[in-house]
């Protein structure tokens, strides 16, 4: 019997303001951790952004029947980053529906005195990061003592950005007999000791990642010449209405943001050298639609929540199988259909074979011309929310002897190739299939073997790079870190 909210013991207002935000059924983290939070347990929710998790908590918080006292909160929320405070607190309000529960958030790089103004007047749930929350404690503006339930979201990015002194130090500071629902994409290292030391007999539950069997996300990998990925990338851009870029820097966001909009293409920045006001007004830009892309360092990795996001480009390669997980999370939420693409350069073999080695899934490398236009149908399959099959797009690297070139980029679907055929792409799946291999969802094709090998070899040899890659000179100066 499948699990409704009505069944979990949702109370019924909630469940009228689930359904003014189109939320009917529970997702796999909301039905498995439900019951045990409104019974009171301490929960860990291994879960990944994306996974529905934040109505998970907060469900159970909006369903505490004990109102907040003037500087004393009853719920505590807290989290690593201020884009995902603001979320947190934003799902809440919209799904609270008649019940009159006071949410508040608390984060740094904005005026402190109206989250104290609020404070002073009485909040039910605080949403909040740990240094500004320190802070308010500090200044007594706000009191832990009466809270009797905690939320840790997110709490392996909070290890990793160095929170968890903090982190300890607040939960010192509630209720002792406090409950604690604590969600984390790894339950281990950091996040185990806190769980050891903070949380009395948790339950656990674990939910797939963002990236697993059922998502239709559609990745693709490209080969292109380092001097020409932003030709690429605007002729990528020219298909979509709203993407997410990934750059490893700061300077790098600026840059390519500047680039972009050389090309016509209405985009802003968005990494931690902002001010808060600067980055919410590019976040309310995006989700109006008067910017189409964004191009963010990994600040935007997690937490970042745009309903109907078609594109996430990993413009440079992520550090590591996390960060592309996570990176790529972006896309492909709620059982939509999602692009994600990578742009490498024939240099950087290795480290592709290392990520899709990590993330369990070699897929082919295909070799593109930047300039061809119609880079432009890859974000396709998004807008019509259906996985589309290309029939003479892109070719993989290398092309086998025969001329058949194999691939596949997502599972159920059967890959690109490019041919002299002229055949135009179907999205009905019922155009000529001949001549081309298929890659095993999960597993790479023979081809994609041999690109990864091929990367791998040029990246050691300048002369084989030469005679392998063309070369096309930039119409803008180059790009730079």
């Amino acid at each position: 019997m499948t699990d409704t909210f009505t069944s979990l013991g949702v109370d019924q207002r909630i469940i009228a303001g689930l359904n003014s935000q189109g939320i009917t059924q529970p997702l796999p983290i909301q039905a498995a951790t439900l019951r045990d939070a409104f019974a009171g347990r301490d929960i860990c929710g291994k879960a990944d952004t994306g996974s529905g998790k934040t109505l998970a908590f907060g469900i159970a918080l909006l369903q505490q029947g004990e109102q907040g006292q003037p500087k004393n909160p009853r719920s505590l929320v807290i989290v690593p980053t201020r884009e995902l405070a603001v979320q947190v607190k934003d799902v809440l309000a919209s799904v609270a529906g008649p019940r009159q529960v006071r949410v508040a958030v608390a984060y740094g790089g904005v005026s402190i005195e109206a989250q104290i103004k609020a404070l002073r007047q009485g909040v039910d749930i605080l949403v909040a990061t740990p240094g500004r929350l320190i802070d308010l404690v500090n200044r007594r503006a706000v009191h832990l003592a009466r809270v009797t339930s905690v939320v840790l979201d997110e709490a392996d990015r909070m290890a990793d950005m160095g929170f968890m002194p903090q982190v300890e130090e607040i939960l010192g500071k509630t209720f002792p007999d406090r409950q604690t629902m604590l969600f984390s994409a790894t339950l281990d290292g950091d996040v185990d000791r806190l769980i050891k030391r903070h949380m009395n007999n948790p339950v656990r539950h674990e939910v797939a990642s963002e990236i697993d069997k059922d998502s239709k996300m559609m990745q693709y990998f490209l080969a292109v010449d380092e001097r020409s990925k932003i030709e690429a990338l605007a002729s990528i851009l020219s298909g979509t209405e709203r993407a997410l870029v990934f750059t490893k820097t700061k300077r790098g966001a600026d840059d390519l943001t500047a680039y972009l909009m050389d090309y016509g293409i209405r985009s802003s920045a968005l990494h931690g050298d902002l001010h808060q006001a600067a980055r919410n007004r590019v976040f309310e830009r995006f989700l109006k639609g008067s910017v189409r892309v964004v191009v963010a360092t990994d600040v935007a990795a997690r937490g970042l929540d745009v309903g109907g996001l078609e594109l996430v480009v990993h413009f440079d390669l992520p550090d590591d199988h996390k960060s592309y997980i996570h990176r790529s999370g972006r896309t492909a939420r709620g059982g939509a259909v999602g692009v994600v693409v990578t742009l490498l350069s024939p240099r950087q073999g290795r480290e592709v074979r290392s990520l899709q080695r990590n993330l369990g899934s070699e897929l082919p490398i295909y070799l593109v011309d930047p300039n061809d236009s119609r880079l432009g149908l890859l974000v396709k399959s998004s807008q019509v929310n259906e996985t589309v099959e290309f029939e003479e797009l892109l070719e993989i690297l290398p092309k086998s002897a025969s001329g058949k070139a194999g691939g596949g980029h997502s599972r159920g679907s059967r890959g690109f190739a490019r041919s002299n055929s002229g055949r135009s792409y179907s999205s009905s799946g019922a155009s000529s299939r001949k001549g081309r291999s298929e890659a095993l969802p999960g597993r790479p094709s023979s081809e994609g073997r041999k690109g990864l090998e091929l990367l791998a070899r040029v990246g050691d040899s300048g002369s084989e790079q030469r005679s392998r890659v063309s070369h096309t000179k930039p119409r803008r100066r180059s790009y730079s870190r």
